[in-house]
């Protein structure tokens, strides 16, 4: 078996970010960055087995950690009291605020699963979010005994809706390149329309 040579996968990593950056991830050429790594393609099959591979390499890590913090800040809400339960609007404000610094302090990853939506990670990434998001705001209802879905108001459908209408709001921040600053203030207004709304499907008074 050939030796790997120390270092070889570190500038794989840093060109092949380049050029999907650049490029996006169906016009990449393997070629191209292995070049520019000062190796050659069959280094990538070796370390990462194909493009994929070298992708996942690049924003695995930061999803796979985003999407377990997210699912923390849910069961620890879903843990609470049902009397505590009564500020579910205004819980996750602060919650929301984290997020949008969390992206921002892994800019470029996220940046990057944007980029190259042509790949399905930024599409699974989405899907699992949403679905941590419906489970548990089925769990919240269930537990206070909102009647949302039972009465009609609400559907598994419209649910699955507004968490994929909400969850790609916050990731135009990413898509349009805003200043975290900016990005900050869109999602506390994207945060208020979503909050009367849900307000008005739980029959929740909200000032």
């Amino acid at each position: 078996m050939a030796r790997r040579i120390e270092g070889v996968s570190d500038k794989l990593i840093c060109c092949a970010r380049e050029e999907f950056m650049e490029m996006g991830f169906q016009d990449a050429s393997l070629r191209v960055i292995a070049a520019k790594a000062g190796t050659s393609p069959c280094s990538i099959y070796t370390r990462f087995r194909d493009k994929e591979g070298l992708f996942h390499a690049l924003v695995g890590e930061v999803v796979e950690d985003f999407l377990e913090w997210f699912l923390r800040e849910q069961a620890a809400f879903d843990d609470r009291s049902v009397e505590a339960k009564t500020d579910v609007l205004d819980y996750a404000g602060d919650k929301f605020v984290m997020m949008v610094d969390y992206l921002y302090d892994h800019y470029d990853v996220f940046r990057l699963l944007v980029r190259c939506a042509d790949i399905d990670c930024y599409e699974n990434m989405m899907d699992r979010l949403i679905a941590i998001d419906n489970e548990y705001a089925v769990r919240y209802m269930t537990s206070t005994g909102h009647d949302a879905i039972a009465s009609g108001r609400m559907s598994p459908e419209l649910l699955h809706m507004l968490a994929s209408a909400y969850y790609s709001g916050l990731f135009e921040t990413i898509r349009h390149e805003m200043p975290r600053e900016k990005a900050h203030v869109y999602v506390r207004q994207l945060r208020r329309f979503f909050v009367m709304g849900w307000a008005d499907l739980l029959q929740i008074e909200k000032g």
